[in-house]
């Protein structure tokens, strides 16, 4: 007899997450109802109920599940004196974040194009802050900073929001290592250089 784990819970699992995302292609998620996910993903009342409280439930352990995924795929490791970030450790660290999404792309183009759960934008981007601030605590020093930290911070994060969503919207149409090269060099350079606007003379 074998005594591993039972593969069938995960396998009724996955097969009602994905009929809930197979649903939110034509439908809102207020109409979705436990019936509509136990019919598709042929699994009894019991066996859903065994997993999850309700509908609901589903969804939060889905997008717990995906943060902490994506925390581990964009955690930035170690401190140090502070300095200037390099383009190219920017850059590493954006690919990790595009190639993530990428990974992911089916939970993310539903979770930021349809929006079935309003709370999830705000979610996802107080998980891209937290980590920064890390960032900011342990290398930036305050008497050098130009504009507020909190401001800058969600300025960061909104633009890196937009950018997602428009890359997922088009159909990823250009590489994560792309799209993680020309973000770097957005932050790295900023905007005023980055569009290239001639430098003033002092």
């Amino acid at each position: 007899m074998n005594s591993g784990q039972d593969p069938r819970p995960k396998r009724s699992r996955d097969r009602i997450t994905k009929e809930l995302f197979r649903l939110l292609d034509s439908h809102p998620f207020s109409t979705i109802t436990v019936k509509m996910l136990t019919d598709g993903a042929a699994v009894n009342r019991s066996t859903f109920y065994a997993h999850f409280t309700d509908k609901y439930d589903l969804m939060n352990q889905i997008v717990d599940d995906h943060m902490r995924l994506l925390m581990e795929a964009i955690r930035i490791q170690g401190t140090g004196a502070p300095a200037a970030p390099s383009l190219d450790r920017v850059s590493r660290y954006f690919e990790r974040l595009f190639i993530h999404i990428e990974q992911h792309e089916q939970f993310y183009r539903t979770m930021l194009l349809n929006g079935p759960v309003k709370t999830f934008i705000s979610r996802f981007l107080d998980t891209l802050k937290e980590n920064y601030q890390r960032v900011f605590e342990a290398h930036t020093v305050t008497e050098t900073q130009l504009v507020d930290r909190d401001l800058l911070l969600n300025y960061v994060i909104g633009g890196q929001l937009g950018l997602l969503i428009s890359w997922l919207r088009n159909g990823r149409p250009y590489s994560a290592a792309y799209m993680a090269d020309q973000l770097s060099r957005m932050i790295v350079f900023g905007t005023v250089k980055s569009i290239g606007f001639p430098e003033q003379s002092t």
